[in-house]
């Protein structure tokens, strides 16, 4: 990525010598990292049932979600933390190759999504074995997170911006010098804003490098997998920023 950088850098001067004189400047990499424990589960559930009845179907799924829902408040899960976040009814045909023939009607699936986030992480494994035992017949995802992400986020960033200034001003002393404004400020993983960078449209990146622990599980029986103890790595969220940015050099 630093090779990457150096060769935008140097396509970034030699653009701005075509239209302009290019002024003294230093370039720097600012990087910050914070890690922080998770406080919150965000679980997306699926309700899925099917019949060549559609009202059976539907009424299946409309059973099963009001039990899942129930004990989704028995458990203590406040109902804005609780969100139906879609509902598909769709009928499945038979293909050319099926013995009863082309486009033949099966069966009408219903699918609810519930999307449920758990504040008390400790009791995740109690909470999804009742998630399943209530009428959950498929775990799209689990992520951990933490609540205040975004905050923390913005902490780390400037803590990226404060270690790119450092950076500069110690390369600026080590010749006599000192620095002046920052004139280009790059986040990794942005792109360019139109006209911002003299034609060039390199980008790259790895983003903001929030971490968190995702796993994805499918159900496909009535046996439930969680009824016995399951560990989960809750471990903690590794947030990490690089900043780019180019300061004017001072004599």
């Amino acid at each position: 990525m630093r090779a990457f950088f150096c060769i935008l850098l140097c396509l970034f001067l030699f653009a701005s010598a075509n239209s302009q004189t290019v002024r003294p400047s230093v370039s720097v990499i600012g990087e910050a990292k914070m890690s922080v424990p998770p406080d919150e589960v965000i679980f997306s559930f699926e309700i899925v049932t099917s019949d060549k009845n559609l009202d059976v179907a539907k009424r299946d799924n409309d059973a099963r979600t009001a039990r899942t829902l129930k004990a989704f408040r028995d458990f203590g899960i406040a109902d804005q933390d609780i969100k139906t976040d879609s509902l598909t009814i769709a009928p499945k045909y038979s293909d050319p190759n099926d013995p009863r023939g082309a486009n033949v009607l099966i069966e009408y699936v219903v699918n609810r999504r519930i999307v449920v986030t758990l504040k008390n992480i400790e009791k995740i494994d109690k909470f999804l074995a009742g998630a399943i035992e209530s009428g959950v017949n498929r775990v799209v995802s689990i992520s951990i997170e933490n609540s205040k992400i975004q905050e923390i986020r913005e902490r780390v960033r400037t803590l990226a911006l404060k270690n790119a200034q450092t950076k500069a001003v110690a390369y600026a002393k080590q010749i006599g010098q000192s620095i002046g404004s920052a004139y280009w400020i790059r986040e990794e993983g942005a792109d360019f804003p139109p006209g911002s960078n003299n034609g060039i449209g390199i980008g790259a990146g790895r983003g903001d490098g929030v971490g968190g622990f995702i796993k994805r599980v499918q159900i496909e029986s009535v046996t439930n997998p969680f009824g016995s103890p399951v560990t989960f790595a809750l471990g903690e969220i590794e947030i990490t920023e690089t900043i780019y940015v180019i300061f004017e050099l001072k004599m």
